[in-house]
């Protein structure tokens, strides 16, 4: 909407501008053949300036970070009916735009038609220039293109220097010139500085004309008497024929002697009005150049080259003798990694030369490197108990063997450090009894990431375990493997993962993702049944902007009941299609995933609402919905 708006004002001024050039340097100064050209190349160029964008001067030099695509679980969304979507700015304008178009040309075309209806019952006489029709209707002499119409009744004495005016209007093909121009008004029919040229267009061609009528030796007192004899009837607008409008124009036109000294001087005065239009409105910098910042780079002997082929690498991790599941195997200097299953194994596709980094809580890490030979490789390695120094976010299995004994403030430390601990989806105290083999899955949440989900509770760390007897999530739930410093055990396919921050971030309607908050806040509403229950709290919703800019994946990581998940789900997945536009990473549409918290609140519930929290990171700031309680009065 904005861009066009712009274009209207820069097609305005370009106009304008061209206009008066013509009229202060051209208009009645130089030849009329001059005239029209111009008159029609100046139409055509104040469409076309603003278009243009002529890359000139040296753009800027953009240094960016390396983006790193998480690696994230599978996803399923919840096939939703789309909105239908609401009446925009943007398609009113289009409408009135494309309404008058059409009524521009049906005039147009109206004319055309009524045209060909005079060769009903008319006598036509064709000559090697022109065919002479001779209507029994009233009308003013024009011609259409080859065609020259006249009221059979016209008196002999004035046919020849009628004929004579038509004759040149046909030789000089200036009904081409008149559709020409009529189809750029269709066009831009808003701007009435085209209306204008075309007007300079018609009183050139008829100027023309006369000064060829006069230049065969016609009488000009009788010529005027004839076209004064001319101007009832009929004449279309499209037509180049006699009308009253322009006659006392043409009548001081003929009286009035054109020198067309210094012609090419004046036409090159124009050049000035084109060159500054070009400059102000079509040169512009050249893009911008962007630099991706080089990180630091590995030792050779450690790190092969990033162009390596990647290929699958095994690792199984023991401690004691025992698969040690929920170890974590990353890839150094990088963000990608898995963690073992239920077998102490996990898979992972690493380049050779490749460094991975074994790690467990309480357990000393490990360092292996991936060999330069092609095909599979697979590690075997043993993680020995740490016994000076333990995580403040630790596990413990309840078949695995108990560390050696502490020291009383060590002992102090860990009780201090306790993590929370949530079994599908239950808080509990301790997983001392949850069998390693019955574990289907462990999430680790550290720092902001547990803060942010579980506030205060969740300083020490979160540790959120599913297991195989567990409900398998639904499109609303989350295994919390979406915050900075979680790992999800299930190993997840890398291809085509979606960015959190990327070069060119995607925009609802043209604007900021604010827009897009603020939209959500309009549409969402209190559940009636939540407010009879007495239900509040947060829901923290995550989406993916796909490539085409549609919204997917929607999940719910966190929120106190189900009917205020469904609304935020509802009001995220009911967004207006063709309203994103998707991300950009290095001139490639990309998938970009976003966290958004919306806060429930009932007024007078009795409960006091707690301050906000901390909005999870790579979050965008929180939505409040407030209703009323049940208790209100």
């Amino acid at each position: 909407m904005k861009t066009l708006a712009i274009y209207a004002l820069e097609v305005l001024a370009c106009s304008g501008v061209l206009l008066a050039a013509y009229a202060i340097l051209l208009e009645r100064h130089v030849r009329f053949g001059w005239c029209r050209a111009y008159l029609l190349a100046s139409t055509l160029l104040a469409a076309v300036i603003p278009l243009l964008r002529i890359p000139v001067w040296p753009g800027k030099v953009i240094e960016v970070a390396p983006t790193v695509a998480l690696p994230e679980a599978e996803w399923t969304a919840e096939v939703v009916e789309e909105a239908a979507p609401a009446v925009t700015p943007e398609a009113i304008c289009q409408a009135v735009y494309l309404i008058g178009v059409g009524l521009v040309a049906g005039v147009m075309l109206w004319q055309v038609v009524r045209i060909r209806r005079l060769r009903r019952g008319a006598a036509i006489t064709r000559t090697e220039r022109f065919t002479l029709v001779r209507t029994p209707q009233r009308i003013a002499s024009f011609s259409f293109f080859r065609s020259i119409y006249l009221w059979d009744q016209i008196p002999a004495g004035e046919l020849q220097a009628i004929v004579a005016h038509e004759a040149s209007h046909v030789a000089h093909r200036h009904s081409a010139e008149r559709v020409a121009m009529e189809c750029m008004k269709a066009v831009l029919w808003w701007n009435p500085f085209v209306w204008l040229a075309a007007r300079r267009l018609t009183e050139a061609e008829e100027f023309e004309a006369d000064s060829d009528v006069l230049a065969e030796g016609y009488d000009i007192e009788h010529y005027m008497k004839t076209i004064f004899r001319q101007l009832f009837g009929y004449s279309p607008e499209i037509a180049n024929g006699l009308r009253d409008s322009l006659t006392k124009k043409r009548f001081k036109m003929m009286t009035t002697k054109t020198s067309g000294r210094h012609s090419l001087l004046r036409l090159a005065g124009t050049l000035p009005a084109v060159i500054g239009l070009l400059c102000a409105f079509s040169l512009t910098t050249r893009a911008a150049e962007v630099r991706i910042a080089e990180t630091e780079k590995a030792p050779a002997d450690e790190t092969a080259s990033q162009d390596a082929t990647k290929k699958k690498v095994s690792v199984t991790v023991f401690q004691n003798g025992q698969p040690l599941p929920g170890a974590i195997v990353l890839i150094s200097r990088s963000n990608v990694g898995t963690v073992t299953g239920k077998e102490g194994t996990a898979q992972i596709s690493a380049a050779p030369g490749n460094e991975l980094v074994i790690s467990y809580v309480g357990c000393q890490t490990r360092k292996v490197r991936v060999s330069d030979k092609s095909g599979a490789e697979s590690f075997e390695i043993t993680l020995e108990t740490e016994s000076n120094k333990l995580d403040p976010v630790s596990v413990t299995l309840g078949d695995q063997k108990t560390p050696a004994p502490q020291s009383a403030a060590g002992a102090e430390k860990e009780r201090k450090a306790k993590p929370l601990y949530i079994v599908d989806g239950v808080e509990r105290t301790s997983i001392d009894d949850i069998a390693p083999n019955t574990i289907e899955r462990i999430s680790v949440l550290k720092n902001q990431s547990s803060t942010a989900v579980y506030g205060s509770r969740g300083k020490n760390g979160v540790i959120v375990i599913t297991t195989k007897g567990a409900a398998k999530p639904a499109a609303d739930e989350a295994v919390f493997n979406e915050k900075p410093g979680s790992v999800e055990i299930a190993s997840a396919s890398t291809e085509d993962m979606p960015f959190l921050i990327v070069e060119k971030m995607p925009s609802f309607r043209g604007g900021d993702l604010n827009d897009f908050r603020a939209w959500v806040q309009e549409h969402l509403q209190y559940p009636a049944e939540a407010v009879e229950r007495n239900i509040q709290g947060r829901v923290v919703v995550t989406f993916t902007i796909e490539k085409e800019g549609s919204v997917s994946n929607i999940l719910v990581l966190q929120s106190p009941d189900k009917l205020l998940a469904d609304e935020a789900r509802r009001v995220i997945a009911s967004s207006p299609a063709g309203a994103w536009t998707p991300g950009e990473q290095r001139g490639e549409k990309v998938r970009v995933k976003y966290t958004l918290p919306v806060d429930f609140y009932l007024q007078g519930s009795g409960d006091k609402f707690s301050e906000r929290p901390e909005k999870p990171q790579g979050s965008r700031d929180g939505i409040l919905v407030v209703g009323y309680g049940a208790t209100q009065k």
